[in-house]
Formats: structure tokens, sequence, C-alpha cells
């Protein structure tokens, strides 16, 4: 009886401490989970908070770069258009041709027209942009009529650096693509980098070509100008009657060079009827004579 009493105490013995293991396991188990769910809330928690830190690190980075680009000094392109009425052309003209020569520039474009009554030139000039003010105050300070003005800013900044920029990551992207040709493992990696040095180049002097047109219009300020005359009479004149005279005169000679042109062409016409009259004149005095 002992013997049985003992056999079951030793079977619930093992059994309870068989249920606390259970327990301790399923209770590790739990905490296991639990700390890995804390973990991944922990981390996606942070990503959360940390994305737009980024994206807000990234556009005061982008406001910066366009800040420090424009205090780097602003790229104004300047193009203008003016008409001058002159009294005496010529003189006006040379005036323009001192002014163009002290401010060191040019003219693109140069053409004239003239009539039976007017002449006009028509000019397209260059001048440095640090002079284009000057320039324009020595026109208006001089004795010349000012009929028509117009003069226009552009600001392209933000394209003159963006174009820098470009040519400049370009030509670090060239030169790691030229500095792994030696490091090329067969023919076809060969011909792969090659090919991408071939574009990049070809970017790269796109790029400058419309990086150089920009430097050069921010460089030199572009001014159409109208040079004509005026006329005194015309000017004063209410009806137009002088105008008519003097149109009047201009027909009548020009009608007389054209005669006078003209009868020089048809000298052996005029020749042969000078010779037919004498030779009539003298075929009648001889018949009367007779």
């Amino acid at each position: 009886m002992n013997k049985i009493t003992f056999l079951l105490a030793l079977l619930s013995l093992t059994g309870v401490l068989a249920c606390g293991q259970g327990s301790k396991e399923v209770s590790m188990e739990s905490s296991a989970d639990q700390a890995t769910a804390y973990d991944l809330k922990t981390v996606d928690a942070a990503a959360t908070t940390a994305m737009p830190l980024k994206s807000e690190a990234t556009e005061l980075g982008t406001e910066k770069l366009e800040a420090e680009k424009l205090n780097q000094g602003k790229k104004i392109i300047r193009t203008g258009n003016i008409s001058v009425e002159s009294k005496d052309l010529k003189k006006s003209k040379t005036a323009i041709d001192a002014l163009v020569k002290k401010a060191n520039g040019y003219y693109e474009q140069e053409s004239t027209t003239t009539g039976t009554t007017y002449t006009n030139y028509n000019l397209t000039l260059r001048i440095p942009s640090s002079q284009f003010d000057t320039f324009l105050q020595g026109i208006e300070k001089s004795n010349d009529k000012i009929t028509e003005k117009s003069i226009h800013a552009q600001d392209v900044s933000l394209q003159y650096y963006d174009l820098e920029s470009r040519v400049k990551s370009k030509r670090i992207y060239l030169a790691r693509y030229q500095n792994m040709v030696a490091n090329a493992k067969n023919v076809k990696e060969l011909l792969e980098i090659e090919e991408q040095i071939r574009q990049l180049q070809e970017e790269i002097e796109s790029t400058e070509s419309a990086l150089r047109a920009m430097k050069d219009q921010v460089s030199y300020s572009t001014l159409v100008l109208n040079l004509y005359n005026s006329d005194s009479i015309i000017a004063y004149s209410d009806s137009g009657f002088w105008l008519k005279t003097k149109e009047a005169f201009g027909f009548g000679w020009e009608l007389i060079e054209n005669i006078f042109i003209g009868a020089i062409g048809i000298w052996p016409i005029l020749l042969l009827l000078l010779g037919t009259f004498i030779g009539w004149r003298k075929y009648k005095k001889y018949k009367r004579t007779k």
C-alpha cells in the first residue's frame, strides 16, 4: 500500500514539474513574440519619422543651392529697340559710330534704305552689358529726337547655372568612364564603355554650346536702332503742299534724266532720222533750183 502511495505521489510531482516547464516555455515564447513585435513597430516608427526629415532636408538643400547660385551674380539678357529722327543724318551716324567704338561694341548688322525723299539706317548693335546704359544715355543727350524706345530685361540666372552644373557633372562621369577603359575585362565591356563615353562627349558639346550662346547674350546686349532723316519743310507743313511740290520737281527731273538716257540708247535711229532729214532738205533745194 505504501508502495502504491509512493508511486502516485511520484507521478503527481512529475506532472507538476512538466506543467511548470511548459508554462515557462510558453511564457518565454510569448515574451519573444512581444519583443519582436515591439522591435518591428519601433523600426517602422523610426522610418516613418525619418522620411519627412529626409524630404525636408532635400528641399532645404535645393533651396540653399538655388540661393547660392543667385548670390554668385544674376545673369540678365537685355534687348531693346529705338528709333531716332535726325535733321543731319550723316552727322548723327558719325556720332553713333563714335559711341559704339567708345563702348567697345560692334555692328552685327547694318543696312541703308534710300528713297526720293528719305534715307533710313537699320542698325543692329551689340554693346557690352556694362556699357549699355551709358550708350543709351549718349543717344538721349544728342540733338536728335527719339521717337520710339523699348528696353527688355530677362533673368536667366537659373538656366545659366543649371547649364554650368550639367557640364561639370557630365565631365565627372566622363572622367570615370575614361578610367574604366583600362580595366575592361573583354571586348564587349570595352565597346559599352566607349559608347557611354561617346554619348557623354556629345551631350557635353551640346550643353557647352548652349552655355556659350547664353554667355554671349548676357555679356553683350542687343539694340536694334532705326535712324532716319527729317525734313523741316515737311515737318512744319500742315497741308502737304510743299511735299507735293517737292515730289513734282523730283518727278520732272527724273523724267528729263530718263528721256536723255533713252535718247542715248536709240542714237542709231536718231542718226538715221537726221540723215534722212538732211537728205530730204537737199533734195527739195535741188528741185527748186532746177
